[in-house]
């Protein structure tokens, strides 16, 4: 009788919601034990993180764990504080403002926030009552916490969407349409300090740390967690968590590339691994990871998954080279506040933007360097692209 090898553990490649990770018992990485310390005297907590590192994931636990959903707990970190008498449900308003990324016109996304908090509204049996994208969100705020006689957890997935997609459109980059965007946002934001009184808790997570969209300067309890090296392994995977997460994923890979366990794991280290949001603590690229299991390739995932189109044009542009940025001393201050990531300095950009990470330095500085083999590399294939598109030109205008 030929002997079945053992099914692999699901792997929740695209999945971004965790009750239906949970449900399909599909690998989770245990990050739970974060979710009690975040509150822990803070009111508002802001964490920034490059796209596809886990952000929507970790709000959607969140969400789940705020609104005491103890089934889909069990045998998790923060189990054991759900049971405790110190823990009390609380209502949960949860904006993905992804969803309004890529709008065409001020009226299109004002169109879609209305539907969101429409859905939101019905959801909690209460009127939305609309003037505008802002007095909906604050009356919002207000009668959820009314109807549910207590106040409410507030979060925020891709607080900077709306205009990251923006700023990212390579042909179609609309300055005006940006400003605009912007207004709306940092107005829609205000509301947030404005009803202190209703909120409970705020969880904040973007790419990018905007003091123009309104966030920030007018929230002076807003604690940024993005580089508090208690929360350096909040979001990615370490190298313990590899090993015993993936276990039989690691073993069936190994054997598919012929490659020793060992091997296989430096291997992963040096393309995937080496983001750092504390200058010590490495973690691997969660997305890369999961493709690379499910495709046994070393591939560029997370690269080919973004803009290569605006990052080819950011270094045309700004007449960049790969090697000017290894090794590039930092302050402390520009890890917390790199700039508006629409015009700060190229570091402070491709830094905001996953390309470049922390590095412990000396004398109370850091340094930035590539991650990783995929990220260094495809910034070096892009940078070439230029060079020979800039000598194909020149050759063109000679002849």
């Amino acid at each position: 009788m030929e002997h079945k090898p053992p099914e692999l553990p699901e792997l929740p490649a695209g999945i971004q919601t965790f009750e239906e990770v949970r449900d399909r018992q599909a690998v989770y990485v245990d990050k739970t034990k974060y979710f009690p310390l975040l509150p822990n005297g803070r009111k508002v907590v802001f964490c920034a993180r490059p796209r596809r590192f886990g952000k929507s994931l970790t709000v959607s636990a969140l969400d789940a764990f705020f609104s005491g959903r103890k089934d889909l707990f069990k045998g998790l970190a923060a189990e054991e504080f759900m049971n405790s008498p110190e823990f009390t449900p609380k209502p949960v308003i949860h904006l993905d403002m992804s969803e309004f990324d890529n709008s065409r016109s001020l009226e299109i996304l004002e169109g879609k926030i209305r539907k969101y908090l429409t859905v939101i509204a019905k959801q909690y049996k209460v009127a939305l009552q609309w003037d505008d994208a802002a007095s909906a969100f604050s009356n919002l705020l207000k009668d959820v916490s009314e109807a549910a006689a207590q106040k409410i957890v507030l979060l925020i997935d891709e607080y900077d969407a709306p205009v990251i997609s923006l700023i990212q459109r390579e042909l179609t980059y609309d300055p005006k349409l940006a400003e605009q965007t912007r207004n709306l946002m940092r107005s829609f934001y205000s509301k947030i300090k404005s009803n202190d009184k209703v909120l409970d808790f705020v969880f904040i997570t973007g790419i990018s740390k905007f003091s123009r969209m309104g966030v920030f300067s007018p929230l002076n309890n807003l604690v940024d967690i993005s580089i508090d090296s208690k929360f350096a392994a909040f979001m990615g995977l370490t190298q313990k968590e590899l090993e015993v997460n993936f276990a039989p994923h690691l073993r069936a890979t190994a054997k598919k590339l012929r490659l020793r366990k060992k091997e296989l794991l430096e291997r992963i280290r040096e393309y995937y691994d080496g983001f750092s949001f504390d200058g010590k603590t490495r973690v691997c690229n969660p997305f890369s990871a999961l493709l690379f299991f499910t495709d046994s390739k070393f591939n560029k995932y997370w690269i080919e998954s973004g803009s290569s189109g605006f990052i080819r044009k950011f270094l045309r542009d700004k007449k960049l080279t790969v090697e000017e940025f290894s090794g590039v001393p930092v302050t402390e201050d520009f890890a917390r506040t790199p700039g508006e990531i629409g015009s700060a300095p190229p570091e402070g950009f491709l830094y905001q933007a996953g390309y470049l990470t922390l590095r412990e330095g000396s004398n109370g500085y850091y340094t930035l360097d590539y991650p990783n083999f995929e990220v260094r590399t495809a910034l070096s294939a892009l940078f070439m692209d230029n060079l020979y598109s800039s000598e194909r030109m020149a050759e063109a205008a000679a002849v």
